[in-house]
């Protein structure tokens, strides 16, 4: 059976004309009316600027996040710029620290930090921060506040800016001690940290070593921007005696203070054993300023090398007597290994105190040893017990410039130079 053959045809559709009344209808307006994503606009960098926090952490805890956020808030607010808060939290934090600029989204606890919460449903915040205008998005946070952080920039077509707080890849040791497992944990979650990064504009750092790490993990669309401190409150004017009648310390004995959230991270339990080796030679005091998962255990600790007496666990204090604590104080301590700044630090050597820290991280990049301060081998108490002897027995003359120089450090790091910085940034994106 022979194949038949059919002629080819072509046809003209413009000629043919099926449809007359549609020969000059135009369907670039609709699509533009079916557009998700708004347009972005560009920003009149003399007119103010509408900015969103995002944050896992808010009032009432008292950390660094926070304080930063708080600091920028305050500096921003005066400038003209108006700044938003997104944040976990309860409906009593809500009854509490809500307004028309700040909002709380119900939330559950973060078991191993009681005090952290972790939102629900965070995404409301999209239409809030379309109805105020925000016009750029700013994440403090990488979990749930985080993602919605995300999703409201994705979604409005806004800038996104995000801050680097935690350094989460050491927290391995919340779930083994084993090194493997730490390494495990650890090149899990720069994996992690990194797809989260992933779709924002720019990431800042607060200290040219945090930057560093975030480049060397694949994280390279990066700024330094340091947190800041207020000056007017933490310096040296204020008078250390009123802690030492308040604590019922004699005047004879030597204060040494570290303040910030009580965990495993920040190796106070280093400190409470290099004070026990201290306490042979030196009459002093310890004061812990602070709480968190780790209280009872380091009391216990405390109870254990008989200083029940000596050291004194004040809990969170009143934000305005914190710069009396440091004033108070002939040395600050710190022992932590998880410092991606160290704000508690800075806030001590602005008050003249002499400060000594663990050679990890971003602390050797605010103590230079032995010109503002001293630096110790990391959990070694033996060292960081010969330092803060060290420290207690200088010479008035290189005590003085110590002090001076940890004050000029300090100045570095003023709210105002760091809203500039932050401000810089934002520049970059908008």
């Amino acid at each position: 059976m022979a194949l038949i053959k059919l002629p080819k045809f072509r046809i003209n559709l413009k000629k043919l004309n099926l449809f007359p009344g549609l020969k000059k209808f135009n369907l670039s307006p609709a699509l533009k009316k079916l557009r998700l994503r708004p347009e972005r606009k560009k920003h009149d960098p003399n007119s103010p600027l509408k900015i969103a926090f995002y944050t896992d952490t808010y009032l009432p805890n008292v950390d660094g996040v926070v304080n930063a956020m708080l600091a920028y808030r305050e500096e921003l607010t005066k400038r003209g710029d108006e700044v938003y808060i997104f944040t976990s939290g309860t409906a009593k934090d809500e009854s509490e620290y809500g307004n028309n600029k700040t909002f709380f989204f119900e939330s559950l606890v973060f078991p191993p930090y009681p005090q952290y919460k972790v939102a629900i449903f965070p995404f409301s915040s999209i239409n809030i921060a379309r109805k105020s205008g925000v016009q750029l998005i700013h994440s403090h946070a990488i979990a749930s506040m985080g993602l919605a952080a995300i999703a409201s920039a994705k979604t409005l077509n806004l800038p996104l800016v995000g801050t680097f707080h935690t350094m989460v890849p050491k927290a391995g040791f919340v779930l083994t001690k084993n090194a493997f497992g730490k390494k495990l944990f650890s090149d899990v979650t720069w994996g992690a940290i990194r797809q989260f990064y992933s779709p924002f504009d720019l990431v800042t750092a607060p200290t040219r070593t945090i930057e560093k790490l975030l480049n060397e993990n694949g994280i390279t669309h990066t700024a330094v921007s340091p947190n800041g401190i207020d000056l007017k409150k933490f310096n040296p004017s204020h008078d250390g005696n009123v802690i030492r009648t308040l604590l019922g310390i004699g005047k004879h004995e030597k204060i040494i203070l570290t303040a910030g959230r009580l965990s495993d991270e920040k190796n106070v339990n280093i400190l409470i054993e290099a004070f026990a080796l201290l306490r042979k030679q030196k009459e002093a005091r310890l004061i812990i300023q602070g709480d968190g998962p780790s209280r009872p255990r380091l009391q216990k600790l405390a109870k254990k090398l008989h200083l029940d007496k000596s050291v004194i666990f004040t809990g969170f204090v009143k934000s305005y007597e914190v710069p009396y604590f440091y004033c108070a104080a002939d040395v600050f301590a710190t022992a932590s290994t998880f410092e991606t700044q160290g704000l508690a630090l800075l806030e001590a050597m602005a008050s003249g105190s002499i400060c000594v820290g663990a050679k990890s991280l971003a602390i050797p990049e605010l103590i230079q040893h032995k010109e503002n301060g001293y630096l110790f081998h990391p959990n070694n108490s033996h060292d960081l017990h010969e330092k803060l002897l060290t420290a207690l027995n200088l010479p008035i003359s290189s005590k003085n410039r110590i002090k001076r120089n940890a004050i000029a450090t300090a100045g570095k790091y003023s709210k105002e130079k760091s809203t500039d910085a932050l401000l810089a940034a934002y520049k970059k994106v908008l």
